[in-house]
């Protein structure tokens, strides 16, 4: 089965008011949006779906102005990403924070802009039930989240660096930095 993203004409209502707008240029070369938090993993079907079906040929070039947002969502995109045969260049402009930092290191390549605000920070959510539901949960949260973190930022961040964004530290960058990390962390993965 093949996924066919219209090409928008005279119809940019239609895609500029999707929760991930997605505007096929042409058979080579897509481009996503995703200028708002990071939402439920329903709002990205589309884009997943689409991801699976192109091949080595195609670009897709994912400007990324985002305050991060759901982690199951983040992670679901990931697994896309690294699944995904295109080629994906991230374009990171205005406010890359928490969940949308990770997805910034699914990319193949990554374009900065010069204003950028890069901010990793631990995670935040609820948890709800009866007591001992409440301390299981968050055991499990906090085991998986710091394996999540050591895998996904390794190279990018020191194992010294994790542990303090663990211990709820913050880390911003800007553009240099970033680049700086990145070109590092390309090393590494080699």
């Amino acid at each position: 089965m093949t996924f066919e993203v219209p090409v928008m004409k005279n119809e940019h209502e239609r895609v500029w008011n999707t929760p991930v707008p997605i505007v096929k240029v042409n058979e080579k070369l897509y481009r996503i949006y995703m200028l708002d938090e990071i939402g439920m993993p329903q709002d990205y079907a589309e884009l997943v779906e689409m991801m699976q079906d192109l091949d080595e040929t195609v670009t897709i070039e994912w400007y990324l102005n985002s305050p991060g947002g759901v982690l199951n969502t983040a992670t679901m995109l990931l697994d896309a990403m690294i699944n995904c045969k295109a080629k994906l260049v991230g374009k990171l402009s205005g406010l890359v924070a928490s969940a949308a930092t990770m997805l910034t290191l699914g990319f193949d390549e990554v374009e900065v802009a010069p204003y950028i605000e890069f901010l990793v920070h631990n995670y935040s959510g609820t948890v709800s039930g009866k007591g001992s539901e409440i301390k299981s949960q968050q055991a499990f949260i906090e085991k998986e989240t710091s394996k999540l973190f050591r895998e996904v930022y390794k190279g990018f961040l020191t194992p010294t660096e994790i542990k303090k964004i663990m211990n709820d530290q913050d880390m911003w960058m800007g553009k240099e930095e970033i680049e700086k990390r990145l070109a590092k962390r390309k090393e590494f993965m080699l």
